[in-house]
């Protein structure tokens, strides 16, 4: 439902209760003015950095947020320092990366191994390879420099890649024991592990990175991940081979990773077509996240789960991905040129609507940029895509291309993959990249050009991904004629054909936690003080118990996690359904003011 025509009359009559961000796109000054705000938003959230806390907690946002979503947001943060100037947190990012490399400085943590998967630990690598990248300062005493870690990291993942089924590609889930994922490969997993080889492969220079690119995107395009019409699908099953793709629900996220790589391709191969190509198709796709309602065009939107209109709700995940769509996309113009003009529209489009939809007197930001006012809800990753579209103007402005290493960033003679606890299935590696796995677990070190598996069932079926891996990939072939799902160029935002062993949300990295929705406005006539602004208030939060299907069996191995870390549920938890905030924002003009407070307001009157 949506408020429209007379209710709509009622709305506009009502007197805003809070402003919205002062924001001007077209002013340098005001972009990053606004973008301060939202970084200190952001960075109060966060708590775990106090003094004598134990290691294993620092640099982690407090439960119910998953360990991820730190990585993710530190990557942000490290961006928004090099575009401000703003030093103010590089101190707290330092000890945060720092906490989190891991014994073998990996970003393998055993006290995480319930909320670690491949695309986990690949976020945090993001967050390094952009430190990286933008010069970010090295922390003091650190046990290894970050290109170290992000090497390791890399290979630690490749060294997974698993040929048994599916005729290759990287599971979502890195233990077994973590059941719910461990069958599952998705988009998200080697999506983002494509992106991260071929950063390292224009960061260094080497082919070898280049190489896992290629392989991984191929792949994707060959199972159906990626279609021949660029939708990117979250994952399919290697129970059934992957005969079809399993769960066709398309997240932002998951387009932005390919997208990025695609372009980064594009740059590091001196323009070659087969990655303009790629680079172009999902661009244009990714339009679908950018049109709510038809007097929203060009605002960006979580397609799958933002308007309820699916019968889904965003949880506390899935409500950070556009931070990342945003990021990847402004990335993507300054790789690829001529994707500049439509990526600006799009992204100063949703900045300002991202501004209306912020409170303003406590920096606090909503959920859904087009309905011109702030919709009752906040956190963590409201904050960070608010940061994350405004922040990418600068970029877009600056048009400043990430760096490339020197002779003395490149990985020191020293640095070697470090061991992983993570098991190995027939994995196989480019020549020069190490196994990063134990001996007993390593099966193979082979260039993607011989990479065989001994191990992986014939084809059974029709469907696609059946067929062996491709012989050596080359970064000049063009992507492969996969057979897509039915689903058309526009997409299913529904999850459809979910294997029976996955609960109603779907198996992907989106739907790892309940939904918090924290409203700020009371339901009853507020009383707010015009002239004082209100910080955002101190709130308990409590995961509402889960109403939808049963949760996922209790893995076969449970992992003791020390006290204090994120809970242990795994990452398909389901969620509630919070009241929805319908309406197109552009023809309501209720600047700043909550639509559940606005509603509220309007009942007590007896307007409706």
């Amino acid at each position: 439902m949506r408020f429209l025509s007379s209710t709509g009359a009622v709305l506009l009559s009502i007197p805003a209760f809070a402003s919205a961000i002062d924001f001007n796109p077209d002013d340098q000054a005001s972009i990053k003015t606004v973008c301060s705000k939202y970084a200190n938003g952001l960075m109060s959230m966060y708590k775990n950095n106090a003094t004598g806390l134990a290691v294993e907690e620092i640099g982690v946002f407090p439960q119910p947020h998953y360990w991820w979503e730190a990585g993710a947001a530190w990557g942000g943060m490290v961006e928004y320092t090099s575009l401000t100037g703003d030093e103010s947190y590089v101190k707290t990012l330092t000890q945060a990366f720092t906490a989190n490399y891991g014994p073998a400085n990996n970003i393998i943590l055993p006290w995480r191994k319930t909320q670690q998967g491949n695309d986990d630990q690949a976020f945090w690598a993001f967050a390094l390879m952009s430190a990286l990248e933008y010069k970010f300062p090295e922390p003091e005493n650190a046990p290894a420099k970050y290109i170290d870690v992000v090497v390791n990291a890399f290979e630690n993942i490749v060294s997974r890649w698993d040929e048994t089924t599916c005729g290759g590609g990287l599971k979502w889930q890195i233990y077994p024991e973590n059941a719910y994922g461990y069958d599952y490969k998705n988009s998200i997993s080697n999506g983002a592990v494509f992106a991260l080889g071929a950063r390292l492969a224009r960061y260094t220079g080497e082919q070898k990175y280049a190489d896992w690119a290629v392989k991984l995107y191929d792949w994707s395009v060959k199972v159906g991940l990626v279609s021949t019409d660029f939708a990117v699908f979250d994952g399919t099953d290697d129970k059934t081979n992957c005969a079809k793709v399993a769960d066709e629900t398309e997240w932002s996220y998951n387009i932005g990773v390919y997208l990025h790589g695609a372009a980064v391709m594009f740059d590091f191969t001196k323009g070659d077509e087969k990655w303009k190509t790629s680079t172009t198709g999902l661009l244009e796709h990714a339009s679908v996240f950018f049109k709510p309602y038809d007097n929203a065009t060009d605002i960006m939107y979580e397609r799958a789960c933002e308007t309820g209109e699916t019968g889904r709700h965003c949880n506390l995940d899935q409500q950070s991905f556009k931070a990342y769509l945003a990021r990847f996309m402004a990335k993507t113009a300054i790789m690829a040129p001529f994707t500049k003009d439509t990526i600006t529209n799009l992204l100063t489009k949703s900045a300002v609507g991202a501004a209306k939809a912020c409170s303003g007197d406590n920096d606090a930001c909503g959920s859904k940029w087009y309905t011109g006012g702030w919709d009752g809800t906040t956190g963590v990753g409201q904050q960070l895509s608010a940061l994350e579209v405004t922040q990418a103007l600068l970029l877009l402005n600056g048009g400043v291309a990430p760096a490339k290493a020197s002779g003395d960033e490149k990985p020191s003679a020293s640095s070697t993959a470090a061991s992983s606890t993570a098991p190995v299935a027939s994995s196989t590696a480019p020549s020069g990249v190490k196994s990063t796995a134990t001996p007993s677990e390593a099966k193979s070190t082979t260039a993607p050009s011989e990479a065989k598996s001994t191990s992986a069932p014939k084809a059974t079926g029709t469907g696609t991904g059946v067929a062996p891996a491709p012989s050596a990939p080359k970064a000049t072939d063009k992507p492969q004629e996969s057979k897509a799902p039915g689903a058309s160029s526009t997409g299913s935002a529904v999850t459809t054909g979910k294997p029976a062993q996955f609960p109603e949300n779907g198996p992907n990295c989106s739907t790892k936690i309940t939904t918090i929705y924290v409203s700020l406005l009371s339901t009853s006539a507020p009383s707010i003080e015009p002239s004082a602004p209100a910080p955002v208030p101190e709130t308990t939060v409590s995961v509402p118990e889960a109403t939808a299907p049963a949760p996922i069996p209790k893995t076969t191995a449970p992992v003791t996690v020390p006290s204090g870390t994120a809970p242990a549920t795994p990452k398909n938890t389901t969620t509630t359904s919070p009241m929805e905030f319908p309406g197109a924002g552009s023809s309501l003009k209720t600047t700043g003011l909550s639509v559940v407070g606005a509603f509220a307001v309007a009942a007590m009157f007896g307007l409706f």
